[in-house]
């Protein structure tokens, strides 16, 4: 049985390295789409508590690229994290849309960078409608930025891995809310 796995193993391996080594071209023009998904910690200052949560990150990007180093790009960042400042916990996004800039500095390695609309709203999947206050959306303004590697490729796909990191500073009725999330996210791009 060892050995079965063993050569199994060695075989994946050795079809991964043959073709890594056949350098493809890439496809690096006209309109870009990407998701991508993976763990974030959200720390959020509320004017009665801070809250410290681990939750799910999840992004998408549509966007043009412009050349083949440099994208423009609609970035939505999703944070969910677990409120529990009221009579029920639920889960809420926090995070937004942001116009975004994406540039490679090397051939596989990019950074990312926006401006935009900073939101905390309910999550479509845990709404309890009879109850008014799960409904509202607050919003604001805030900051993404982001680095990424990509892994694997090919003509017209691209994988990465990448940390995400977004700021956000909200108005809700109390009061301003600023908070910070950090994601590792792994991608696809095309």
């Amino acid at each position: 049985m060892k050995m079965k796995v063993t050569f199994i193993i060695i075989f994946i391996l050795s079809g991964l390295t043959v073709n890594g080594q056949v350098e493809k071209e890439l496809n690096k023009k006209g309109f870009v789409f990407g998701v991508s998904s993976g763990v974030s910690h959200t720390l959020i200052n509320f004017p009665t508590e801070e809250l410290s949560i681990a939750g799910i990150g999840i992004n998408w990007k549509v966007g043009y690229m412009l050349n083949t180093n440099l994208a423009v790009l609609l970035n939505g960042a999703i944070s969910i994290y677990e409120y529990d400042l009221t009579d029920r916990p639920r889960k809420r996004d926090f995070g937004g849309i942001f116009p975004s800039a994406q540039y490679w500095i090397s051939d596989r390695f990019w950074i990312l960078g926006g401006v935009g609309l900073a939101t905390d709203a309910p999550v479509f999947f845990d709404l309890k409608p009879e109850n008014p206050d799960e409904l509202k959306y607050y919003t604001g303004v805030g900051v993404i930025s982001s680095v990424g590697f990509e892994f694997y490729r090919t003509s017209k796909l691209m994988f990465d891995i990448q940390a995400r990191v977004i700021y956000d500073s909200i108005h809700f009725p109390e009061a301003r809310v600023n908070g910070l999330s950090s994601s590792l996210l792994l991608g696809i791009n095309f």
